[in-house]
């Protein structure tokens, strides 16, 4: 078994060395080839070449000194140009387009704030209107509800006369009788102030004339008076013949009896003592203390 195995491996090691003499050999007739082709090429084929390869390099850095690149080299330049240029050019519309999309949106908004404030200012407007109103009718239903309780709260007029029928009869001529006196008192009066002022006596003398001016005033002063005291007397013969606005004989401030006394010196009085004092403590005109009518 050892022989066998001696004679394998000087087998294996006889190949070895033969197929490591055929590489050598191969090897050895590449390099006899490409030598030989190289002597039989001819040595302007060879100038030439060397000039290619020389050459090569200076057609590579010319265009950088002349500024000229080759075509394919431009093309490719002004299309990354253009598609910059594009680019650039769609960058802009894009920012435009965003600028004028929120500047919309601002008018938008803005015009939208606007409707929202005059909608709520109208809504105030109209509350503040409406509820003026309210108060005005609760106030109105306030004051009728005040006055339809004062009128409650205060007794009715009285609809009959202290004195009988016939009593009221010589009332009316007493009434009657004064009213003549007076009336014809009126007349005088405004007689002598008439011709005060025309001057019948043609006074010659200043102090005369001052005289004279001053009985014109108070002679007209007291005829108003008068006229006052008419207009009360017609009220009192009304109160007779149609007990209104109240009865003869009535005072109108406490709807009580004047007592005859009182009413013996004025006849025409709308008022009991008591209603004079009242008046005259609170600084008060006839007329202030009449019941309406």
């Amino acid at each position: 078994m050892s022989k066998t195995k001696e004679r394998e491996a000087e087998k294996s090691s006889k190949s070895t060395r033969t197929s490591a003499k055929v590489a050598v050999a191969k090897a050895t007739s590449g390099k006899l080839s490409a030598a030989s082709s190289k002597t039989q090429a001819p040595a302007s084929k060879a100038t030439s070449a060397k000039l290619s390869v020389a050459a090569t390099p200076k057609t590579i850095a010319t265009p950088k000194a002349s500024g000229k690149l080759p075509a394919t080299k431009t093309s490719a330049s002004l299309k990354a140009h253009n598609d910059k240029a594009e680019k650039s050019e769609k960058s802009e519309k894009s920012e435009k387009s965003e600028k004028n999309e929120k500047v919309l949106k601002a008018e938008k908004s803005e015009k939208a704030d606007k409707a929202e404030k005059t909608e709520k200012s109208d809504k105030v407007e109209k509350q503040d209107k409406s509820d003026h109103l309210a108060k005005a009718e609760r106030a109105s239903e306030r004051l009728e509800r005040a006055e339809r309780a004062e009128r409650a709260a205060v007794p009715p007029l009285p609809t009959k006369s202290p004195f009988p029928k016939d009593e009221l009869g010589k009332w009316r001529v007493q009434l009657l009788s004064r009213r003549y006196e007076i009336s014809s008192d009126i007349a005088g009066l405004e007689k002598d102030a008439m011709e005060a002022e025309d001057g019948h006596t043609t006074p010659n003398h200043l102090a005369e004339r001052g005289s004279d001016a001053d009985l014109q005033d108070v002679s007209l002063g007291i005829a108003g008076e008068e006229k006052d005291i008419i207009w009360q007397i017609d009220r009192a013969l009304r109160k007779i013949d149609e007990s209104e606005p109240i009865p003869f004989g009535l005072c109108e401030f406490t709807k009580e009896a004047i007592p005859r006394s009182r009413l013996q010196l004025i006849p025409w009085t709308p008022l009991s003592i008591e209603g004079a004092t009242h008046m005259e403590s609170k600084g008060l005109q006839v007329e202030d203390m009449l019941v309406d009518g």
